[in-house]
């Protein structure tokens, strides 16, 4: 049975003995625990020393922002331990940080001892976990790398063909964007097609090829 070391950066006592059942709860894995930390200083030798598989952070720790100063001191100095982000709202500022630290794993705070075993379990896989109640803003393109769709070629276009369209231009493939997305590589490749018949565009990297021109149209 293969173990994993987690960290628990929370400071509800109650909350941590609720995580920690929660993973102690799964028999075809094990989970150590380092769960009675809330001290940012310890936290911080803790991460250093032990170097975890995981750590759970309460983005507002200490009612304020050290959850996300702790997340990016764990980036900084244990680059391989995976950050599970445990929040009540995910406003714009907190996606674009997270975004930046490459967090893959956030948890609606209500639902957090429900789910945690769940977010563990795909974090382990790599495959990133997003509370479905954050996943439409999650989601959502802060800045669109191609016009928005206002030609009339582009209203031909659904919602998700646009978005996929915007993922295309940052030079994502198909197994990033479903990731991305939530959703299959097989039905990323499907849109794919009936982007390309849409627009009347064929060949190799087709659809690339044409973000591309449009940055060039636009810029």
């Amino acid at each position: 049975m293969k173990e994993y070391n987690v960290v628990v950066a929370y400071n509800d006592p109650l909350k941590r003995l609720g995580i920690k059942a929660m993973l102690e709860a799964p028999k075809n894995m094990k989970f150590n625990l380092y769960e009675d930390i809330s001290d940012l200083e310890a936290l911080k030798k803790v991460i250093v020393n032990r170097q975890p598989n995981f750590i759970v952070i309460d983005a507002t720790l200490n009612s304020d922002n050290s959850g996300i100063e702790l997340a990016k001191y764990t980036k900084l100095h244990a680059n391989k331990t995976r950050i599970i982000i445990m929040t009540f709202s995910l406003d714009e500022w907190l996606i674009k940080e997270l975004k930046k630290l490459g967090v893959k794993w956030i948890l609606y705070k209500a639902d957090t001892v429900e789910n945690i075993t769940k977010c563990a379990g795909r974090a382990i896989q790599n495959k990133p976990y997003i509370s479905r109640v954050f996943r439409e803003s999650w989601c959502k393109e802060e800045a669109s790398p191609i016009p928005k769709p206002s030609n009339k070629i582009f209203k031909l276009l659904s919602k998700t063909e646009i978005k996929i369209l915007n993922q295309v231009a940052s030079g994502k493939t198909n197994k990033e964007i479903a990731l991305e997305l939530f959703k299959s590589e097989k039905t990323i490749k499907n849109h794919r097609q009936n982007i390309c018949k849409k627009l009347e565009i064929s060949g190799a990297n087709a659809l690339f090829k044409f973000t591309m021109k449009l940055k060039d149209i636009h810029h």
